[in-house]
């Protein structure tokens, strides 16, 4: 059942009505609540764009920019998914996917707040008294020792890329420039300082070792890259890596996500049904229902959201609050198309 939101506590009565709603078509909780945490499997877009990301991801060629004209389309979502399908490839030994996925989620850094996201992930330790600068010389020794001792490329995943500070972009442009030349010229000419990079990661390494790892660095391609960044932002922020860091840009494959047509509008809603009916396992994207919505709400949901997936679930929100209020006294329990025509506006209905 649904929790007791704030409108929930005042009114509890609001609350009695939804969650004989919900009863009623076996929901275990609002499909289209904003407050419970949902499953990256709610994620709806063309299989294509999922494939293209992971063919782009095993070429290890270049970055990947996830973009979109608007916010609320799925990137974030999208992101989720993709780390929690490859952090479990490489666990199982994969060998297409020998990746080490770590996620920075949050957004608005500045240059020494990334360095330190960054080396809490990658579990680097670092001094407090550390510059920003020192921090990603660290970030950048643990990504290429990672190489050279396993053969893992660090996949770095950057959720709202743009948002954080610019000084950001240009220290992320370097971790991810970083190739297997660098890392020939850390063990080898660099040779005091990878030892006592080794000491602070508490690694003891004899000398058969070291040579091996030296061997590693040389007998390889020197323009391997060693660390792959995946991004998101809207078109807006593309625009700015391309001004601010033409570079970085230039070296990334551009994605853009699509807004939803009237069949991914239709998955989307079956989904999150299952999904709340606790059957979301069962969902077979090529037969399954969508009642209590009928089928002349998903033109009318795709209009009016135009196909944006953070409107569409504020809509169907909407829908079912009306509809609720509605079956509570006597009327249909169907949301249908003249129901979503009818909502006045966009808006999150309270929990």
């Amino acid at each position: 059942m649904e929790r007791m939101g704030a409108v929930g506590r005042l009114y509890p009565s609001v609350a009695e009505i939804r969650n004989a709603y919900y009863s009623f078509f076996g929901w275990r909780w609002n499909p289209f609540s904003s407050v419970r945490l949902s499953d990256p499997e709610l994620f709806v877009a063309p299989h294509d764009v999922i494939v293209e990301i992971d063919d782009y991801i095993k070429a290890r060629e270049r970055h990947i920019l996830i973009t979109s004209e608007f916010p609320g389309m799925g990137k974030t979502t999208l992101l989720e998914l993709i780390y929690g399908d490859l952090l479990e490839l490489s666990r199982q030994g994969d060998p297409e996917y020998r990746f080490y996925p770590v996620m920075v989620s949050q957004s608005k850094l500045y240059v020494r707040q990334m360095a330190e996201v960054l080396a809490k992930k990658l579990r680097v330790p670092y001094s407090r008294s550390a510059n920003a600068e020192d921090i990603y010389v660290l970030v950048k020794y643990d990504i290429m020792l990672r190489y050279l001792l396993s053969g893992y490329l660090t996949l770095i995943f950057i959720d709202d890329f743009g948002e954080n500070d610019v000084e950001v972009f240009i220290k992320i442009k370097e971790v991810g420039d970083l190739t297997l030349k660098d890392a020939k010229r850390f063990v080898v000419e660099e040779e005091d300082e990878f030892k006592r990079f080794l000491k602070l990661k508490k690694m003891k390494l004899d000398e058969g070792e070291i040579n091996a790892i030296k061997r590693a660095a040389e007998e390889g391609d020197e323009d391997q890259m060693i660390c792959m960044l995946v991004l998101t932002g809207t078109k807006t922020h593309a625009i700015g890596l391309k001004e601010g860091v033409p570079h970085l840009y230039d070296r990334c494959w551009e994605i853009e996500l699509e807004p939803l047509d009237e069949r991914g509008v239709r998955e989307f809603i079956g989904r999150r049904l299952y999904w709340a009916s606790g059957r979301l396992k069962e969902f077979d994207e090529s037969s399954f229902e969508i009642h209590p919505f009928t089928e002349d709400a998903v033109p009318a949901l795709k209009r009016k959201s135009m196909g944006v997936g953070r409107d569409l679930r504020m809509l169907c929100n909407q829908a079912v609050f009306v509809a609720a209020n509605r079956f509570k006294d006597g009327g249909s329990p169907v949301i249908d198309g003249a129901l979503v025509d009818a909502l006045p506006c966009i808006e999150e209905v309270p929990e």
